[in-house]
């Protein structure tokens, strides 16, 4: 009677081999989603040599969207907002922005407009979560003082919206009134 032995390690039905099998594809998916993870959040990063100075590097850089509507009328959001000293009020969440450079150029504050198509940059030495209510604290120009603010976020409305978490691509409508 003759009988074989099958002693292949290699055989890929064995259960350590399964389980190895196994193990690799979970951490394979584990590094794909870590650096998808890291690229959705960082998609611009500048050093701070570029940057210049002491500056850290601005990690996360993204751009919702702000249309105002006040009394009936479409509301240019202006340019340079937490760039301008005129359009920038509050300075309590200046750290995470840019810092001067010594190329002489000013600093940002980390929500900041550079043109006046409603489109607000974020752009933040450190990853955490910025509000509508920051932004227009740092803009300090638009007066809801006993008026109706109606808003919405991606066309669904938003009671709170001071609170709107700023995201990218997102669009945020505003409608102030009397």
């Amino acid at each position: 009677m003759d009988t074989k032995e099958n002693n292949n390690c290699n055989d890929a039905n064995t259960p350590a081999n399964k389980n190895t099998n196994i193990i690799s594809v979970i951490v394979a998916a584990a590094v794909t989603i870590t650096l998808g993870i890291g690229l959705t959040l960082t998609p611009t990063t500048m050093s701070g040599a570029q940057m210049g100075g002491g500056n850290k590097a601005i990690i996360i850089h993204f751009h919702p969207h702000l249309n105002l509507i006040i009394d009936g009328k479409p509301v240019t959001v202006p340019s340079q907002i937490g760039i301008d000293p005129s359009l920038w009020k509050d300075h309590s969440i200046d750290q995470y922005g840019m810092q001067a450079m010594s190329n002489g150029m000013s600093g940002m504050a980390p929500l900041h407009t550079h043109d006046a198509t409603g489109t607000v940059h974020i752009e933040s030495n450190i990853i955490r979560n910025y509000t509508l209510g920051e932004f227009l604290n740092i803009w300090g120009g638009l007066d809801t003082n006993g008026k109706t603010v109606k808003a919405t976020l991606d066309g669904a409305p938003v009671l709170d919206y001071k609170n709107i978490l700023l995201r990218d691509g997102e669009q945020i409508n505003l409608d102030v009134a009397k």
